[in-house]
């Protein structure tokens, strides 16, 4: 089931249960109809402006923490001493396991300015995101895509992908046609 559902029908569901102890427990029958409306609507505007607040702040967050972690010196020491490990275990006589080479952090990429389409507009038709240039590709993003693996999997950065791409931040949407420099 989508978690955005999900959140969505519990806060209605808090919203609704609310509303019964309110009306039933604070003895709210006797409060005039309008100003019981104007309340309940209150109520609802608020919790869509905290679920809104959330739907753009959470994902941010949690690619910042995702990409913090996979660079911390810390994990790399573990994954160093998950695969010295696995070595030990496969230098014992009678056991058999296939392992996946440790593949060390990259270097810091050295980026050179590359010369971009800037978006045309036509009257009428609206704006014309820039084109591939020669030796460019596009991606379609797929769920569970991020820039983070994205770049890493074309050998770009997410700085590169974001100027490319007109993006001013990490949110990408499945689908989303992406330019890679």
């Amino acid at each position: 089931m989508n978690t955005g559902a999900l959140i969505v029908l519990l806060l209605i569901a808090f919203a609704i249960a609310w509303a019964f102890w309110l009306i039933f427990k604070l003895d709210l029958k006797d409060v005039k109809l309008g100003r019981l409306l104007a309340y309940f609507i209150g109520v609802i505007l608020t919790l869509l402006v905290v679920l809104w607040i959330a739907s753009w702040f959470l994902p941010w967050w949690a690619v910042r923490l995702v990409q913090g972690t996979r660079q911390s010196a810390t994990v790399q020491e573990l994954q160093v001493a998950g695969a010295e490990l696995l070595k030990d275990i496969m230098s014992t006589p009678g056991i058999v396991v296939t392992v996946a080479p440790v593949i060390p952090p990259q270097q810091p990429v050295v980026v050179t300015p590359t010369p971009t389409v800037s978006p045309l507009t036509t009257p009428g038709i609206g704006s014309i995101q820039s084109l591939p240039l020669g030796g460019e590709r596009t991606h379609t993003v797929q769920s569970g895509d991020t820039l983070y693996n994205i770049g890493r999997r074309y050998g770009v950065t997410v700085d590169q992908l974001r100027q490319r791409n007109n993006l001013t931040g990490d949110m990408i949407r499945v689908g989303q046609q992406l330019i890679i420099p």
